[in-house]
């Protein structure tokens, strides 16, 4: 064998055994815990690590959603539940009002006889005895009662010249009219009436007993 040919074996072993080397250091896997990773590898890592923080994301932004449904919900019903018991609390204290208001108007109707009784006889006294102290006295608590009932909304009923009015005027007779002007209108009042108003509130406390013209 010449020299050429043993310098080319050499090389071939050479080459061959630079090859076997390569071989086997590509066949090595790479160290997780070194974190030598080739290029593909790393991008599957971080590909896994973003995936794992989307739904991370997606579970907190789930339970945040169901927190602000519930707070919503806790919100509402607050509120209904407020409005409730506003109402309540309204409706009471307005029936307290209207009993407190009918206790008051039935204390009224029992002295509306008496005020009754004190408008005649000043009616019947006679217009040289309007003088007298004694007429003077009775007219002053007449008129002292009149302003106490005006006080708690309680007003007397107009009456005399008016077209009757089935709410609060009750004709109990009837006299022919004098002239066309009469006709139909209250010409006597039997019994005075009283009202109690406030605001848009009407309660007829006694009607009118009137005469009517025709």
């Amino acid at each position: 064998m010449t020299d050429l040919d043993e310098k080319l074996k050499q090389a071939q072993q050479q080459a061959a055994q630079k090859w076997d080397d390569n071989s086997k250091k590509d066949d090595k896997k790479p160290s997780w815990d070194d974190q030598d990773f080739s290029e593909i590898e790393q991008e599957i890592w971080a590909m896994d690590q973003v995936e794992k923080i989307q739904k991370e994301v997606e579970k907190l932004q789930k339970d945040l959603q169901e927190q602000t449904e519930i707070a919503t919900r806790a919100q509402r019903d607050y509120v209904n539940l407020k409005l409730d018991f506003d109402r309540y609390q309204r409706q009471t204290a307005e029936k307290e009002q209207d009993l407190e208001l009918m206790s008051l108007l039935s204390s009224v109707k029992k002295f509306l006889p008496f005020v009754e009784d004190l408008r005649k006889s000043l009616d019947n006294i006679p217009e040289e005895k309007k003088s007298d102290p004694l007429a003077h006295g009775v007219q002053l608590v007449y008129n002292n009662f009149l302003k106490t009932l005006e006080w708690i909304n309680v007003y007397q009923i107009e009456a005399v010249w008016l077209v009757p009015d089935a709410t609060l005027h009750e004709p109990v007779s009837a006299v022919p009219a004098t002239d066309e002007k009469q006709k139909w209108k209250i010409v006597q009042e039997f019994e005075r009436g009283f009202v109690y108003r406030k605001s848009d509130k009407q309660i007829i406390l006694k009607t009118s007993k009137v005469i009517v013209a025709q």
